[in-house]
């Protein structure tokens, strides 16, 4: 069985594949197999950031869109690591670090580019941040966000701390993959993940009692306070893999009837309480673990009607582009709002379908010639 997360990550999976509780819902039958309900569920996270910074965060949890990515992300390219060492017994890591800098990269120096250009016209060159555009282009923004006394960044680019987060996780997590894979079980690999991230958790509180200066900000865009929230997706990706057919997943679906509703209930409570020392601690931790029964049911019921709705062929295109649609959205909702002078309904359509635009265009001719050139890639033992 073929598994393409086209939009994800630009890699083919292989397995040998699988079977589902329920043959009619299967994700695995034979031959080539492209999972729509992942690009769908990118582009409803999107959505939530697009609409909180379109000054409806009072009602959407923007912050709980980038969650997801963080998730997902996590889950996808554990997948990759996993199927890759199952195929050839070995993980080049090489190929990995050229792969993720060909997919993260190009279009983010582009949009810096779009970025620096509208903020020059506006407001003239000398306007530039030189030292917050640096360390965006580093990707190290999170921590200059958190120390410096003044963190000064063009408009619109303050989301690109979560794009420092992945990074810097996915510097470390492949060689605690590599050295985990063939040492123990999934079983003792969770184990040892679910112990980073209850240590991930406490280092938050700890954060929170004593007032480090910058609490709250450092529990929402530290890497070090936040690396448990794509975690939970690589120990999805290990031990209940819908995909693999993992024996917990199967367990997993076969208790969906109150999983389901339990998740939900876990999820909303954490967008109603409003307890800052709540939302700064445990809220990643119990967003994380809730939304893996989502993810399952997500990949496996493909026909029930929620998924049939991530499949759409609209929802899909737009996952594809929901990278490029992260970077710019905001940027370009900035300078339209600060150009018209009014953040309403019509400043914000405008805003989006620019950004669709933008994100077209960077789509076909930035991010697709490296896609091939990242298959490439994959198909490489050696790397």
């Amino acid at each position: 069985m073929n598994l393409t997360f086209a939009a994800s990550q630009g890699a083919v999976l292989e397995t040998k594949g699988t079977s589902a509780a329920h043959p009619q819902e299967s994700v695995a039958p034979s031959g080539n197999l492209y999972i729509p309900s992942l690009d769908g569920i990118r582009a409803i996270s999107f959505f939530l950031v697009f609409f909180s910074h379109a000054h409806l965060g009072a009602v959407i949890p923007g912050g709980f869109g980038v969650s997801i990515f963080f998730l997902l992300s996590g889950y996808l390219i554990t997948t990759l690591l996993r199927t890759e060492f199952d195929r050839y017994g070995r993980i080049s890591l090489k190929s990995f670090y050229l792969r993720r800098v060909l997919r993260i990269l190009p279009p983010l120096y582009v949009t810096l580019a779009l970025a620096i250009v509208l903020c020059s016209v506006e407001r003239g060159p000398a306007s530039i941040p030189v030292l917050g555009t640096i360390t965006q282009a580093l990707q190290v923004s999170n921590y200059y966000e958190i120390y410096a006394s003044e963190a000064y960044t063009i408009p619109g680019t303050g989301v690109l701390w979560s794009l420092a987060v992945e990074e810097h996780f996915y510097l470390i997590f492949p060689l605690l993959y590599v050295w985990m894979r063939p040492r123990f079980s999934a079983r003792r690999q969770t184990v040892i993940l679910l112990s980073l991230c209850a240590a991930a958790l406490a280092w938050r509180c700890c954060i929170m009692f004593f007032d480090f200066q910058n609490g709250f900000a450092h529990t929402f865009f530290g890497t070090d306070t936040r690396f448990d929230s794509i975690l939970f997706g690589c120990i999805f990706a290990i031990v209940a893999n819908p995909v693999l057919d993992d024996p917990l997943q199967r367990w997993l679906i076969r208790q969906m009837g109150w999983l389901l509703p339990l998740s939900l209930a876990v999820l909303l409570a954490t967008f109603l309480i409003r307890d800052d020392t709540f939302r700064a601690t445990l809220r990643y931790t119990l967003q994380g673990l809730s939304l893996i029964p989502l993810f399952v049911a997500a990949i496996h019921y493909q026909h029930s009607w929620p998924v049939r709705f991530l499949n759409l062929p609209v929802m899909r295109f737009l996952g594809v582009l929901s990278y490029a649609l992260y970077l710019c959205h905001f940027i370009l909702l900035e300078s339209i709002q600060s150009l018209w002078g009014s953040h309403g309904i019509p400043a914000g359509a405008v805003s989006l379908a620019a950004a669709l635009g933008f994100a077209t265009l960077v789509h076909y001719l930035i991010e697709r010639p490296c896609t091939k050139i990242r298959k490439r890639l994959s198909k490489s033992r050696g790397g």
